[in-house]
């Protein structure tokens, strides 16, 4: 084998490698977007806003297939709970929980459960969550799951609807409540950074020789983030469409359009990089020189 065909080797490797690198640097530095921008969200101001003003009278979700508002559901389920206990009280089960499940207290009760699981997944220690998953320990030591411990009507709503809100939550994201926690840390942010900075340091040593290839190489990246971003906000609006007034669409889509503000720096952020890769072809291009005879 001659230099000629090693070198053209060793170049496709190299370019083969570089676009692992890219990958792998633009996946990492997503994620820490992805979950920094989720959590500085949750915890604005903004959504707590949101969820004290919304009427979950007005939204719904989906339960055996059919819509519901959060009110009817916590009656029926409060109506099906008294008729297993007491086939011979249901007759009156329907005028009690009708004056003890008011739309005001029921509002009231989930809201406060809602902000409290927000900032009990965003905010706990991720280290204890961790300890809890090695050692096998429940989250229900935490956060109190059991209907069976509650001392008053209130406190078997909330319990009930606490309850009702972590399963779906461990159910939508396929991971247990800690290791969710553990997911949604700062620190699985800040490793993810470090793990695409030093990506891109090793993308940058590959390419030593032709450094202007880490412009071409860093504008594929912005301009990946950038479409991996736009095509899931649209994947959202187009898996929600007839379902707006579901209670996962109403609080999920401002903070699936805060994620505008990144796909659109990854866009410009590309163009610029990969512009500044074809200026620097032409500028540093040899100029021939005309023959004199």
């Amino acid at each position: 084998m001659n230099k000629k065909t090693t070198s053209k080797i060793l170049n496709v490797f190299k370019v083969v490698i570089s676009l692992v690198l890219v990958v792998c640097a633009t996946v990492s530095m997503l994620g820490a977007t992805l979950i920094n921008v989720g959590r500085n969200y949750i915890n604005s101001e903004e959504f707590k806003t949101q969820v004290n003003t919304t009427d979950l009278s007005d939204v719904k979700f989906i339960v055996r297939s059919e819509k519901t508002t959060v009110g009817d559901y916590m009656k029926d389920s409060a109506r099906e709970y008294i008729e297993s206990k007491s086939k011979y009280f249901f007759s009156f089960a329907q005028i009690a929980v009708d004056q003890i499940l008011s739309s005001e207290f029921v509002n009231r009760v989930v809201k406060n459960e809602v902000l409290y699981l927000v900032d009990f997944f965003i905010n706990s220690d991720p280290k204890e969550a961790q300890n809890r998953l090695d050692n096998n320990i429940s989250v229900d030591t935490v956060l109190e799951l059991d209907p069976k411990n509650a001392k008053s009507v209130e406190d078997a709503v909330r319990i009930f609807m606490r309850s009702f809100v972590v399963s779906s939550i461990e159910k939508t994201s396929q991971m247990s409540s800690d290791k969710f926690i553990v997911f949604l840390s700062q620190e699985t942010v800040t490793k993810l950074i470090i793990l695409s900075v030093l990506l891109l340091i090793a993308l940058i040593a590959i390419n030593y020789k032709s450094i202007l290839n880490v412009l071409l190489y860093g504008g594929l990246s912005s301009l990946l983030c950038g479409i991996i971003i736009n095509v899931a906000q649209n994947k959202f609006d187009s898996i929600n469409l007839g379902n707006e007034d579901l209670v996962g669409y109403v609080f999920l889509k401002p903070l699936a359009d805060a994620y505008s503000t990144n796909a659109t720096i990854g866009f410009i952020a590309g163009f610029i990089l990969i512009g500044l890769f074809i200026a620097s072809l032409f500028l540093l291009s040899p100029k021939t020189e005309g023959k004199t005879e």
